[in-house]
């Protein structure tokens, strides 16, 4: 059963954090909406999200939707019996693909997405959802050789997300997601990050050519790989095997301990 409750809220996202970031709508958000992207995923303490927020001010535009800059996510990721897609992630294969229902809780909104990552580039391809279930969409689907039938819930993700949007001179889209919890459909067992924020820039090419790599640099960011779906498949599933997600599992319970 997916949860309808709100996010809990760690630490609230003062107003006058945001204050420097003229709002974008979805409307606009979608024109600039880059379902072909290159993805940088950077991990720090949620003490740290002021001083990256007073960074990036003016620079960016802040996503607002339903009235909120916050936005609750709530994803279901599918797989098969043995785990194939968790199994391309985990050897990071060039060629590979995630299958998520999202829900946007700020407007009800609801997908059915396709995540493919071929040479680098990451491809996202969806189709509006109203429920969790894939074999609602099978239409859809079979157009990119995903057979519903064999697919079951793996793993649930909800968070809390900030969209800073940067459309000229080339568009960037930084997502900052907060209250991270790593949920098991089956049992409910729940793994939360509360005191992490997991950054993810989303750009047209090379990290170096945006505005955001020297904010990193200058805050000590890190860039790397940091999967929620495989992360919380190795967490919920220990008999898989998860010794190449291990530096990512440790950064998060090393962050998450040290803020504690």
């Amino acid at each position: 059963m997916l949860s309808s409750t709100p996010l809990p809220t760690y630490a609230p996202v003062e107003p006058g954090w945001l204050a420097d970031f003229a709002p974008i709508g979805l409307t606009e958000l979608e024109a600039a909406a880059l379902m072909d992207r290159s993805e940088y995923k950077f991990a720090f303490p949620l003490a740290q999200l002021p001083e990256l927020l007073l960074a990036v001010g003016g620079a960016y535009r802040v996503l607002s939707a339903g009235g909120q800059t916050v936005q609750g996510y709530l994803s279901r990721y599918y797989d098969t019996a043995t785990f194939e897609a968790y199994r391309a992630q985990h050897l990071a294969r060039e060629r590979r693909h995630k299958l998520r229902w999202r829900l946007y809780r700020s407007t009800g909104a609801s997908f059915l997405e396709i995540k493919r990552r071929e040479r680098g580039v990451t491809r996202k391809t969806r189709v509006p959802a109203p429920h969790p279930q894939p074999t609602e969409q099978a239409e859809f689907l079979a157009t990119h050789a995903i057979d519903p039938t064999v697919l079951r819930p793996v793993i649930d993700v909800e968070c809390s997300r900030i969209t800073l949007v940067r459309v000229h001179p080339t568009p960037e889209r930084l997502t900052l997601d907060l209250n991270l919890r790593l949920i098991s459909p089956e049992t409910g067992e729940c793994h939360a990050f509360g005191k992490v924020v997991i950054a993810e820039l989303k750009c047209p090419g090379a990290l170096r050519a945006t505005y955001f790599h020297g904010i990193a640099r200058q805050l000590g960011l890190r860039g790397g790989s940091l999967s929620k779906f495989g992360v919380g498949c190795a967490l919920h599933y220990p008999q898989l095997k998860h010794n190449l997600l291990l530096p990512q599992l440790r950064q998060l319970h090393r962050l998450q301990a040290r803020n504690a």
